[in-house]
């Protein structure tokens, strides 16, 4: 049996209240829907986590799940003035959602952050937790508040592992490279495997490999277009995360070949990237 999960941050709906107080884009609607309905013709998908997405986004997303016959679950809200931005789409033959909760924290100087969203989750009657998360760009002190909800996420995983909780997903929009210490010495993950067989508190993150340059089976050379960067316009900010019982397989495991990007899109009634700035990303849980 296979697990098959995708993220995609669509733009539909950015969590401030100036985008959440506006009209609905017809248009843009238009076009994430004839993306969605693409991506689960062409492969199959069990779990489908939506970012950027609101309130007023929740009957086109109901009307997306029914039409697929799947269940779905919003996972918006203001909580002490941040605004929460997910929706899951499920496959309600495999996937159960146990519970909902949001990390209400602030720092030192009361600001609130968007640390991230917990779902506790059955996959095939076997427990896991997500946690979710869309933090700050590197504008407005961006750095430092990715940081301290990196430390936070952090927190909170080990509370889950002294619980004796294993089965442990991280998905999100870090605004962050994998390579980057918040990612790796913070939120302690690594590509190596060898690590995590020694280290099994440490977290897998295979999107490392999603740095490279286009190749045939490869077309965007990361998840996220950054148009004014004169660099480098491509950046690896969308990543799975994965917990170690995962690779050991508990009985789910990881196929450690199945997180990628998104290869390209074809067939379309618009050019993707004139559209939307950040790719769906993949992976695959078997047992």
């Amino acid at each position: 049996m296979n697990l098959d999960i995708c993220w995609w941050n669509t733009r539909l709906t950015p969590p401030t209240s100036k985008f959440i107080n506006q009209l609905t884009n017809s248009d843009l609607n238009g076009k994430f829907e004839e993306i969605i309905n693409k991506i689960i013709l062409e492969r199959p998908l069990d779990l489908i986590i939506l970012c950027e997405v609101y309130k007023r986004d929740a009957p086109l997303i109901k009307k997306i799940a029914t039409a697929n016959k799947m269940g779905y679950r919003m996972i918006a809200e203001s909580v002490s003035g941040v605004y929460y931005d997910f929706a899951i789409i499920y496959e309600k033959t495999k996937i159960k959602i146990n519970s909902t909760s949001y990390i209400d924290e602030s720092n030192s100087f009361e600001q609130q952050l968007r640390i991230g969203a917990i779902v506790d989750v059955n996959f095939d009657n076997i427990n896991a937790t997500l946690f979710l998360s869309h933090w700050n760009s590197e504008m407005f002190n961006g750095q430092e508040k990715k940081e301290y909800c990196a430390g936070k996420l952090r927190d909170k995983v080990n509370a889950k592992f002294k619980k004796g909780k294993m089965n442990i997903i991280l998905m999100g929009d870090y605004n962050s490279q994998p390579y980057d210490n918040i990612i790796t010495t913070t939120l302690e993950t690594t590509k190596d495997l060898d690590i995590i067989d020694k280290r099994p508190r440490v977290l897998y993150n295979p999107f490392w490999r999603n740095l490279d340059s286009r190749s045939s089976s490869h077309f965007y050379p990361g998840s996220y277009h950054y148009k004014s960067d004169a660099y480098d316009k491509w950046k690896t900010y969308d990543q799975m995360m994965f917990s170690s019982s995962f690779i050991t397989g508990n009985p789910w495991k990881l196929d450690i070949y199945s997180p990628e990007i998104h290869n390209k899109f074809t067939g379309l009634s618009f050019k993707f990237i004139d559209v939307f700035d950040h790719i769906p990303i993949y992976g695959r849980l078997s047992k």
